[in-house]
């Protein structure tokens, strides 16, 4: 019987591989049965680690996904090599889970990120000066490297390297390096939170994506949490405890 949240064995199997080694990947997958399709996928393949997840998600926002990390750079517990995982997906026993997303809007533009969505000072000689304005409060002036926005799945990254600490559930924002103490906020992300540029320059940017935005004095942005959700099969290939102890790393709780 297949675990409580897998997919249906009887659901399609016509494979995208995104990542490293796509024709190693495409070999196994076919000896697990699989269809490797060049489009038009029933899930896409994310062979490499959270940043491979991150770009498939903005490629194939509507597929599910299915993450694999690289045995040649990593040493993997049985359970997670590749080759396990593809007759796991095969064989419809690996768990879907929904992970939400952040919605960023600017100057009438839109974009979803399901990590976390990060705005900092463009030079490192200039701190970036801000106000937050989130359920009818505005914050006291804000001096420092700029503010981190993270969803529980993205918080055990950028955020936690400022907070020391994880999101559980809704929206996390972290101050980084400001002047003054600002406690990170816990909101449940149903309210947009608007930035206001008070002094530039700054540069904006969401999850993994290379394309900064440049914000100047005056640039205002908004960030919430949005009900569409990344769909994720086999995510504890990426959170494994005893793969992180055979490559040699400490345990993370997260």
């Amino acid at each position: 019987m297949s675990p409580k949240g897998a997919e249906s064995a009887n659901e399609g199997r016509r494979l995208l591989v995104a990542g490293e080694d796509p024709r190693g990947a495409a070999t196994l997958a076919a000896e697990a049965g699989l269809a490797v399709v060049a489009g038009e996928p029933d899930v896409v393949l994310c062979h490499g680690g959270d940043g491979t997840l991150l770009r498939a998600e903005r490629d194939w926002p509507s597929v599910p996904k299915v993450p694999a990390r690289v045995g040649a750079r990593a040493r993997l517990c049985p359970d997670h090599q590749l080759g396990a995982i593809l007759r796991r997906l095969q064989a419809g026993e690996l768990k879907d889970e929904a992970l939400g997303k952040l919605e960023l809007q600017i100057a009438g533009a839109r974009f979803l990120a399901m990590n976390d969505i990060v705005m900092r000072n463009e030079s490192p000689a200039t701190a970036v000066r801000f106000a937050l304005h989130v359920n009818g409060l505005r914050t006291a002036e804000i001096t420092g490297d700029g503010v981190v926005f993270a969803t529980p799945f993205g918080s055990t990254g950028y955020y936690r390297s400022i907070t020391r600490s994880v999101v559980e559930r809704g929206l996390g924002v972290a101050f980084n390096n400001s002047t003054e103490i600002f406690e990170p906020l816990l909101l449940s992300g149903e309210e947009p939170v608007e930035v206001s540029v008070l002094r530039g320059p700054a540069v904006l940017v969401y999850d993994n994506d290379v394309r900064a935005i440049p914000l100047r004095e005056g640039h205002r942005f908004t960030v919430r949490s949005v009900s569409g959700s990344a769909h994720v099969r086999g995510l504890d290939a990426l959170r494994c405890q005893s793969c992180r102890k055979l490559d040699g790393s400490r345990f993370n709780p997260h």
